[in-house]
């Protein structure tokens, strides 16, 4: 099924590549919440906008930004490190509508020796509803795991909170990391329909590696099946390998 393929920017070469083939570009120029302090922020934006002008990328829905991860914590107990994290998302969003931008992709926060699910779950409903509240019908965010240990509690956030503008990103190199009993095969089609978006990238089962995705114990060519199969549409794809090694060309090939 043919579907908008991005690649990170911190990828090696990352925007010799993007502009090569002409893909789209996740910018991770926000990931590192400081960047967005005030008196760098325009320098910050001034990156991202040079990125897209040597990428020749006039479309900007070939551009999303992944947002600031850095102690953002949804689910905190105390309510200033949450109002903390919240100010940094804002941030982010101020960001993105001065670039024209109006996709962002966020960390859920959890930590599984930290909380527990069901607090987890009530208190990112809380953060995530109160959070696009006052943002436009045409902004969406991803809600990416990263040390989510299943599907369950992320598919729960999001339908609880039935907002179309808030889907969910599987990252499948984290789920094979960190899953014991789900393989990732399982995560795509439990997700399903509640999928706006994907990272690609491979690992040995145990480590976040970031490799290419060919390199690890992934079938990718099973997930790009299952994604067919159980996934919208619509569902978008984000190469997040440190070292890419054909896996642009890989994947062109099957989209």
């Amino acid at each position: 099924m043919k579907r908008d393929l991005f690649l990170c920017t911190f990828a090696e070469d990352a925007l010799n590549i993007i502009k090569e083939f002409g893909i789209g570009m996740e910018s991770n120029h926000f990931c590192i919440s400081e960047r967005l302090d005030d008196h760098v922020v325009e320098e910050t934006i001034s990156e991202v906008n040079r990125d897209m002008r040597f990428c020749n990328i006039a479309d900007l829905r070939k551009v999303l930004v992944h947002g600031p991860f850095t102690e953002i914590y949804p689910q905190a107990i105390d309510h200033l490190i949450a109002e903390s994290g919240r100010k940094r998302l804002d941030s982010a969003f101020e960001a993105c509508r001065r670039l024209g931008l109006n996709r962002m992709v966020v960390h859920s926060g959890f930590l599984p020796i930290m909380y527990f699910d069901t607090w987890h779950v009530e208190r990112s409903v809380e953060f995530w509803g109160e959070y696009m509240r006052d943002k436009p019908s045409d902004f969406s965010i991803f809600i990416e795991n990263v040390f989510d240990p299943n599907p369950e509690s992320l598919i729960e956030i999001v339908e609880t909170l039935a907002d179309p503008r808030i889907k969910l990103c599987l990252d499948v190199g984290h789920a094979n990391a960190v899953t014991i009993d789900k393989s990732v095969y399982q995560w795509i089609k439990s997700m399903g329909e509640n999928i706006g978006h994907f990272h690609l990238h491979n690992n040995d089962g145990s480590n976040d590696l970031h490799n290419p995705i060919n390199d690890g114990t992934l079938d990718m060519d099973k997930v790009l099946r299952h994604i067919d199969d159980y996934c919208p549409p619509d569902a978008t794809l984000t190469v997040e390998s440190r070292r890419v090694n054909g896996g642009i060309e890989w994947l062109l090939e099957r989209l």
